[in-house]
């Protein structure tokens, strides 16, 4: 007994081994979930009695089954979509190509869909992608309608509309601040020009001129002032002075340090008279 579950387990490992990898899709049976090698293999697998059996439960209901397929097979397929690329636009053959890498993976043959164009028009018409071709082939995004994102949007847009807000009245701002500096400008223009005084003659007009003068005017001298030559410097006197300097910055030293020494004999004298009524004070005590 022992030995036969060992090795049904052993040729059950042993055909996993074996079909590792992708086959083909027309050797694989969808009711059974299992994957067929070859042609030979698949044509057994239809003759067996656990096909048979199976052929049969879904013989009593095949649009509940196939239903059921295509439901899980759309969703599996929006799931990856939707983990893999978000909202990304993404070549559908190429991600088909992806989705099937998966062994385990709900096989197009067992849904209402015989072909990818058809499924991608599919999700095209019901809104949850987003389709267009073009000459690589169909190309599709997903369309992400949930609550959160749609909230996510929302604050996305009042955000946006915040930001033109503050642009129209920044706009507004330098407007103003423009003509209000055109204006200033243009009153400082027309202030300059009335203040010149423009002489304006019209044609054939003489010109008169009036040389009378309105006051005494103080005679001016016709000759001009000539530099007289830089008289020689006596260095004696400059002795003279120095020395002089020196004698009065002398006394003054003398008569600051006499009165330093003044007012230092005066202390002096004040603490001695101090000291003398105390000594007094104590005698006349005892």
């Amino acid at each position: 007994m022992h030995s036969s579950l060992f090795s049904q387990l052993t040729t059950d490992l042993a055909n996993k081994m074996k079909a590792k990898g992708l086959q083909r899709l027309r050797w694989y049976c969808q009711v059974c979930e299992k994957q067929c090698r070859d042609e030979n293999g698949f044509r057994c697998h239809v003759a067996s009695e656990g096909h048979v059996r199976q052929m049969l439960i879904v013989g009593e209901n095949p649009r509940k089954h196939i239903q059921q397929y295509s439901n899980q097979f759309k969703h599996d397929f929006l799931q990856q979509l939707r983990t893999s690329h978000g909202e990304k636009k993404v070549n559908a053959n190429h991600f088909y190509q992806e989705y099937i890498s998966h062994k385990s993976h709900v096989h197009m043959n067992g849904t209402h869909w015989v072909t990818l164009t058809e499924f991608v028009k599919h999700l095209g018409r019901e809104g949850i992608c987003k389709v267009e071709q073009n000459e690589k082939g169909w190309y599709m995004s997903w369309i992400d309608n949930s609550p959160e994102s749609m909230r996510r949007k929302e604050i996305v847009r009042k955000r946006e509309r915040l930001d033109k807000g503050e642009e129209n009245r920044e706009n507004k701002l330098i407007a103003q601040q423009i003509e209000r500096a055109s204006h200033e400008e243009s009153t400082t223009t027309t202030g300059d020009e009335e203040r010149q005084k423009v002489l304006i003659r019209e044609q054939d007009e003489k010109i008169k001129l009036d040389w009378k003068t309105t006051g005494k005017q103080d005679s001016i001298p016709n000759t001009l002032p000539v530099a007289l030559p830089k008289k020689k410097q006596n260095i004696f006197s400059t002795v003279k002075r120095t020395t002089t300097i020196s004698k009065q910055s002398v006394q003054n030293q003398k008569k600051i340090t006499s009165t330093v020494d003044q007012i230092m004999q005066e202390e002096i004298d004040r603490k001695k008279r101090f000291n003398g009524r105390s000594s007094e004070f104590k005698r006349v005590k005892i």
